[in-house]
């Protein structure tokens, strides 16, 4: 019997299944549930930014909501102060990202270690400052509100963020594939040798925390739709923690990693709506729990679990050449 010409990858069905799951979701989920899951793809596409950065060319960011909240202002600045479009603001907050990526890549081709950690936290200080000075721009610490013509229903908003989190997805495997994504690797593998076969290090830092920090801002324009507003919340340190742990969790330097991880984001979300609200900080807790358990049993992360064990037993391999 002749074989078909034509193989259908399992694993292309598997997304396919996947991607319609998640398609058909808002039609079985209440609103609870559909702000629980935009929540969670919207840090998928965080996840993929800071994979990108840190999991994929080894430049560890713990200020990475610096450049989501840039996203998240650089939307309601030019929506509420400049009165310009949905686009405009989306474009604004790429720009401005943008410029702040060059100015951290720099400072990222010229320190390494605790001296770029401590440069960046200096950073993303001054721009947390300036968010609550800068009241006539800002807002100040009460923020500033959309305009209501922007207002999507849930719907709406879980389609938009679906996509952002795919593209993030299907981005950051295209870089990994790329040329680019070679070089990206070799930084964080063996940057001196890297160095040594001529590769410009400083310019590799450069572009791939631009990239981050585009994805990010992205996620930042959405959370501001999703709000209708800005607040200095959105530099808070605990959405960087979170972005991290999102990765770590799932598996760091792998596409499916933030996937994975975002049941993190699942688990937090519906344990403070459990708890009374004066109980709510202490979900932490279940952070640290699960990292700890991850952290003894599975470093590499959850994916470690859907990965094949490619060794094979002395035994086993004398069976496979008999």
């Amino acid at each position: 019997m002749r074989q078909s010409k034509y193989k259908i990858d399992k694993r292309v069905i598997l997304y396919l299944l996947l991607l319609a799951a998640a398609l058909l979701f808002p039609m079985a989920a209440n609103r609870r549930v559909l702000n629980i899951a935009i929540i969670t793809l919207m840090y998928v596409t965080l996840g993929e930014s800071w994979n990108l950065l840190s999991g994929m060319s080894g430049l560890f960011s713990i200020a990475h909501a610096l450049f989501f909240g840039l996203g998240v202002y650089g939307m309601t600045i030019t929506t509420n102060r400049l009165g310009m479009g949905l686009f405009a603001g989306v474009v604004m907050g790429l720009v401005v990202n943008t410029l702040m990526a060059l100015l951290v890549g720099v400072i990222a081709s010229k320190l390494s270690g605790l001296y770029f950690t401590m440069a960046l936290i200096g950073l993303h200080q001054t721009v947390y400052s300036l968010s609550i000075q800068l009241i006539d721009l800002t807002g100040g610490s009460m923020g500033i509100s959309m305009p209501r013509e922007y207002l999507f229903s849930k719907t709406q908003q879980y389609y938009m963020v679906l996509t952002l989190a795919v593209a993030s997805m299907l981005f950051y495997v295209f870089i990994r594939r790329s040329r680019i994504g070679t070089n990206f690797v070799a930084l964080k593998e063996n940057p001196d040798l890297a160095r040594a076969l001529g590769s410009n290090i400083g310019n590799w830092r450069i572009l791939a925390t631009v990239f981050s920090a585009l994805m990010a801002s992205l996620a930042g324009s959405f959370y501001a739709l999703y709000l209708m507003s800005n607040n200095t919340e959105v530099f808070n340190a605990s959405i960087s923690l979170k972005i991290i742990m999102v990765v770590i969790v799932g598996g760091m330097g792998y596409v499916w990693g933030p996937v994975l991880g975002s049941s993190m984001i699942v688990l937090d979300e519906l344990v403070r709506g459990m708890m009374p609200s004066r109980f709510a900080p202490f979900s932490v807790v279940i952070y640290a729990g699960v990292l700890i358990i991850m952290a003894l049993l599975k470093p590499a992360g959850i994916i470690s679990f859907f990965q094949r064990d490619e060794k094979k037993t002395p035994a086993k391999k004398e069976r496979a050449t008999t």
